[in-house]
Order: structure tokens, then C-alpha cells, then sequence
């Protein structure tokens, strides 16, 4: 039985319970003195709590990842993540004038059964805009098996800060594994990564909408066999992840065809990032840009939560041809790893506006 797996978890939660319940009970029949009774006594306290500490121990991390085998926790895990030709049919690693990408060891990487696909834990080196960040690549089952050697797979980008509660939490592995098996939606590979830099450019500063509209795209595209052209990538996220999403579909439409944005505010984020430029200010307001610019063809899906809808009211206002957008809301919050109920319908709706390359 797995270190994470929800069965064990729950084994050792039930356990817990009876080894404290068998405490409080046993407890007063070795309430005498003496040498065997104090025994008696310390070992059911120790035992009782040694039972539930542990078994809050592995609650936690299988929420949250830390170790993700047997292996794993002792040390005597010698596997090691696959990334620059190690991806099965991988392109070949592009010449240094390309953005990298590497291995990095995390224990989520080697969390997944196989029949739901491979995790693997990346660091990019972005050699145009200078910005090196970690991340996860999921590659669905289909990536792996031989009959799809010859397909390249779209590709979503997922922006959020809270990467391992889209992991661990919200289980999107899992919960794409599953889409796909029932045909809802098409083998698809999910880059995972934090938000750099509210995703703008600043004049002397990180670069880092083009670290997402340039760099991670072809350091990908480069080291696994994915679709390498526009209508095969789209973006997902949340908070400056919504608003990242939203720029790079609106701004960089060769490259993300679809985007699904919740965000509260798809201004200019606030900041020192324009350099006292009112020009390149006015230019990360997706609002003006929409407003007083050609649309690209990209297809929003704008997310809102609560009462927070204005922001995402003010945007689908000004979609127009070949512009499109539309809104949904999500229960749960804001945050992507709280859309458990609503992750389903959001991969559908992104999987439906993708092409693989073939």
C-alpha cells in the first residue's frame, strides 16, 4: 500500500481513533503503583500517541507531497525525473541559442500511478528574457504509450501560486487522467508553473511575459513532443495567473489560442514594472488593449467567484470578432486549487479549443 494512497490514509486515521480510544480506556485499570504498572501506563501513552502522530504525519503529507513513496521517505529511491531526452519521443534538446529546461528533484514527480500518467519536476533558463523558474510538466498516459509515438499532444500552461494545491489538492493529474479515459477531453500535456513578475515586461527589470509567451514555450516544445504551433497551446490561472492567462491570449495570440482567466482586475497591474512610461502602463491594460487595438482570434473563458464578477463583466463587454469570450462561474473561490467541482468543465471547455499537431 502506497505512502499516499487514500486507503492507507485512511487506515492509519482509523487506527489513530482506536489506539486513543484504547488509551482513555485501558488507562485506569493500571492506575495502580508500582514498577509493571508505570510500564504498562508509558507504554500506552507512548504507543497511543506514536498511532496518532504518525497518522497525522502522512494525512499531511499526502495533502501537501513532501515524500511520495516508501522510497521516497528512506531514501532508497534512486529514480530520477526525465526531462531533456529522457520524455519518451522527445525532440532532441535544441542548441544553447534555445531556452532550457532541466531536472530538478521534488518527491510529487514520482507521486503518480502509472495510469495517470508522469509528473516531472523542470526548471526553465530563459535565455531571452534572463528568468529562471521551477515548475511541472504532467504528461498524460497516452504521451507514454508507443501507438501515440507519432502524435504531438496541445499543450495548457497553469499560472497559479499555489502549484502543489493544484497538485495535491485539487489533483489535476487525476482529474485530467479521468477526462481523458472517458472522452471528454483529448490527451493533453499541462506545463504547471507560479506567475513571474505580474507577467509584464519591465524596462530594466525581469522580463517575464516574454519568459511566458517565448522562453517556456520552446524550451517545452524543445524537450518533449508537443504541439509547437498556437492553436495547440492554451493557459489557465488564477490572481495575476487570471490576468497573466488573459494578456498572453490577447497579446501573444500566436502562441496561446485559449485562454480560462479568473482574476480580480485585468488593468495595468499596480507596481514600479513601466519604468514612469504611461505608454507601456497603458499597454499591460487589457481593457485599453481590447478596447483600442485589433483582436486577435483567442477564445476567453473569463472565471469569476462570488461577488467579483465586474472585472470579468468589463472584459467579455469588449471581446469582439475574432475575439471571443465568455464567463463562468466558479464555486469554491477564486484560487485554481479550489475548483474541484468546476475543473472538469474548464478542461473540457480549453480541450475543445485545441488542435494537436500532427
Amino acid at each position: 500500500m502506497g505512502l499516499t494512497d487514500g486507503p492507507f490514509v485512511l487506515l492509519l486515521g482509523v487506527l489513530g481513533l482506536a489506539a486513543f480510544t484504547a488509551c482513555v480506556g485501558l488507562l485506569p485499570r493500571v492506575s495502580a503503583g508500582g514498577a509493571r504498572q508505570a510500564a504498562a501506563r508509558a507504554g500506552l501513552v507512548v504507543g497511543a500517541q506514536s498511532v496518532v502522530v504518525f497518522a497525522v504525519l502522512v494525512a499531511v503529507n499526502s495533502s501537501f507531497g513532501f515524500f511520495g513513496s516508501w522510497a521516497d521517505l528512506f531514501g532508497t529511491d534512486r529514480s530520477r525525473v526525465r526531462v531533456v531526452g529522457g520524455a519518451a519521443g522527445a525532440t532532441p534538446p535544441a542548441a544553447a541559442a534555445q531556452p532550457s529546461l532541466r531536472p530538478a528533484s521534488d518527491a510529487l514527480s514520482r507521486a503518480l500511478p502509472p495510469d495517470e500518467g508522469r509528473l516531472d519536476a523542470v526548471v526553465f533558463h530563459g535565455l531571452r528574457s534572463g528568468v529562471t523558474a521551477t515548475g511541472y510538466v504532467y504528461l498524460p498516459p497516452q504521451y507514454l504509450r508507443h501507438d501515440h509515438r507519432h502524435r504531438r499532444p496541445p499543450v495548457v500552461l497553469v499560472l497559479t501560486a499555489d502549484v502543489r494545491g493544484a497538485l495535491t489538492r485539487l489533483r489535476l493529474p487525476s482529474v485530467a487522467a479521468r477526462e481523458v479515459a472517458g472522452g471528454a477531453v483529448q490527451p493533453t500535456v499541462y506545463v504547471l508553473m507560479s506567475p513571474v513578475g505580474a507577467c509584464v515586461d519591465a524596462p530594466g527589470g525581469r522580463q517575464a511575459n516574454t519568459f511566458f509567451a517565448e522562453d517556456v514555450p520552446m524550451a517545452v516544445a524543445a524537450s518533449y513532443r508537443v504541439a509547437r504551433d498556437g492553436p495547440g497551446w492554451g493557459v489557465v490561472g488564477d490572481a495575476y495567473g487570471g490576468y497573466c492567462a488573459a494578456r498572453l491570449a490577447l497579446r501573444d495570440g500566436d502562441r496561446f489560442t485559449a485562454a480560462a482567466c479568473a482574476a480580480s482586475s485585468y488593468g495595468a497591474p499596480p507596481g514600479d514594472l513601466y519604468g514612469r512610461s504611461s505608454a507601456i502602463q497603458r499597454d499591460a491594460d487589457l481593457l485599453w488593449t481590447l478596447g483600442h487595438r485589433p483582436p486577435p482570434p483567442a477564445h476567453l473563458l473569463v472565471l469569476t467567484a462570488g461577488g467579483a464578477r465586474e472585472p470579468a463583466r468589463r472584459l467579455t463587454a469588449l471581446a469582439r470578432p475574432p475575439a471571443s469570450a465568455e464567463t463562468r462561474t466558479v464555486r469554491g473561490g477564486g484560487a485554481l486549487p479550489t475548483w474541484q467541482r468546476d475543473l472538469p468543465a474548464v478542461l473540457r471547455w480549453l480541450s475543445g479549443r485545441l488542435s494537436p499537431e500532427s
